[in-house]
């Protein structure tokens, strides 16, 4: 890379300063564009300074001024006033000026908004566009905020008539327990809307609900979006967190799974702005809030224990409610509500439920049935597998699925581990011991693998012996691949 010598350089920043463009420099000095950018950047170098244009709005500047500081006119009414004193400029000039001379408005800095826990919920309706049925399709989402806790409570409807929104409220209300002192709303004909300077006008309907329910309505005046921020900005959350990528069967499948999701989702997160999880400030904002009357809540909520049975289903007055299958022989908690029940495993919500009507029925949700087919597809292929260690697999098979259920998959595949870790033949023998005593899980096979019996069974003895040598002694020989085909072709009781 050559140098440009003293009197090139001197060249290239004599007519730069002449011209203010590089390739005009270039051209003159008789050099490249790129060694007068060298020279460019080793000092500041100033362009020539230029004259402004005269713009035709030159001579109404001054009125321009008035109209925009002192009346605060808009660009289109300034235009019609400077065009009756001759101006045939364009608009988008006349625009460009105003924005520079209008005067910037006066902010008024304001304090956060404090909302002490209990005093204040806030409710508001959102449309959304959602896949259901196969079809795009608008729902009408609405949704309680307690302005404290952030907590939420929303639903989905077909429309935002009266009906909707009271409804919405007790649902709210009743899964919460309880209900704040105050719920703010926007201008909505189905509360109340500002009708005059200091007037509100309050829907009798919803005034008598809210009545028997305790609350106050407050009516935002218009422009007050500030005021209703901690409803409206959730919205957002629930369309690109609950709503986006997700196909809903009906809109009993929406509010479903909508109900798990805040459950298990919305209401345990760790909030943005708060740094806290919405449900644990729920806790220390429940003393706060004005519990259900009697006469609403005597009859709406109990709990009761029940076991998840190998039908992956709760018994709740000689009907069966389903649960996720793989929760089977956990104890799930079974909240009764009046219109509907929950089941709830581990502090978690796992399904939802409106009641039968009737006696000794079962009631599976979709969601369960596709993870129980699921699961029924991966043990047909487990139980192949399992099969070829022999006909003591065979008769431990027959065992699990009457013992566990659903669940035998489960026990399955832990067990084809044991063989990949422990060998077949060990693995066989433990199935004989197992099958001893009755003992029909990965649980007991394992323990007899490591030589511990079963502690939940003392029935089955701790082996002390050399445990691999023994079991070996306990499998059974090596069949011929005719007796494999011969079980794996018999026919399962389900399917006969």
């Amino acid at each position: 890379m050559s140098c440009l010598t003293e009197e090139q350089t001197a060249l290239v920043l004599k007519f730069f300063k002449e011209t203010g463009f590089i390739r005009q420099t270039a051209r003159k000095a008789g050099v490249s564009r790129k060694a007068v950018r060298r020279v460019l950047r080793q000092g500041p170098v100033h362009a020539p300074a230029s004259h402004p244009r005269p713009s035709k709005l030159d001579p109404y500047k001054a009125k321009i001024g008035v109209l925009v500081r002192e009346q605060n006119l808009s660009a289109i009414r300034v235009l019609e006033e400077i065009q009756e004193l001759g101006y045939d400029g364009k608009y988008s000039i006349l625009k460009d000026y105003i924005r520079i001379v209008r005067p910037t408005p006066y902010r008024k800095p304001r304090p956060p908004i404090d909302h002490p826990p209990g005093e204040e919920g806030q409710m508001d309706w959102s449309p959304h566009q959602v896949i259901m049925g196969g079809r795009r399709t608008v729902v009408q989402t609405g949704s309680v905020v307690l302005c404290f806790s952030r907590w939420i409570y929303h639903r989905h409807f077909t429309d935002q008539t009266l009906e909707s929104v009271i409804n919405l409220h007790e649902m709210a209300f009743h899964e919460l327990g309880a209900v704040p002192v105050t719920m703010t709303y926007d201008n909505m004909t189905t509360v109340g809307r500002h009708t005059g300077p200091s007037e509100v006008w309050i829907n009798p309907q919803f005034n008598a609900f809210a009545d028997q329910y305790g609350f106050r309505i407050v009516i935002l005046p218009p422009g007050a979006k500030e005021r209703h921020g901690k409803v409206e900005r959730p919205f957002h959350y629930i369309e690109h967190n609950f709503l986006a990528g997700r196909d809903f069967q009906d809109m009993e499948d929406i509010n479903r799974r909508g109900d798990l999701w805040r459950a298990n989702t919305a209401n345990v997160r760790i909030h943005g702005t708060l740094r806290e999880r919405p449900l644990d400030r729920l806790e220390r904002e429940r003393g706060y809030l004005k519990p259900l009357s009697h006469e609403i809540s005597g009859t709406f909520f109990k709990k009761v224990d029940r076991l998840i049975h190998t039908d992956f289903c709760v018994a709740i007055d000689t009907n069966h409610y389903s649960a996720s299958p793989n929760l089977i022989g956990q104890t799930a908690e079974v909240r009764l509500f009046k219109s509907h029940l929950e089941i709830w495993v581990n502090k978690q919500l796992d399904a939802k439920h409106t009641y039968i009507k009737g006696k000794h029925q079962r009631q599976v949700l979709p969601e369960h049935e596709a993870v129980y087919k699921k699961m029924s597809g991966q043990t047909q292929l487990l139980k192949h597998a399992f099969l070829r260690l022999g006909e003591s697999a065979l008769s431990y098979y027959d065992g699990l699925k009457k013992h566990r259920g659903a669940a035998a998959g489960y026990h399955l595949q832990r067990i084809l581990t044991y063989v990949d870790r422990h060998g077949a033949d060990v693995v066989t023998g433990a199935l004989a011991h197992a099958k001893r005593y009755g003992a029909y899980s990965a649980d007991a096979v394992l323990r007899i693998i490591q030589g511990k019996g079963q502690k939940k069974n003392p029935a089955i003895p701790p082996v002390t012996e050399n445990i691999r040598d023994w079991l070996r002694t306990c499998a059974v020989e090596e069949q011929a691949p005719e007796l494999y085909d011969k079980i794996i072709n018999k026919p399962d009781e389900e399917e006969k």
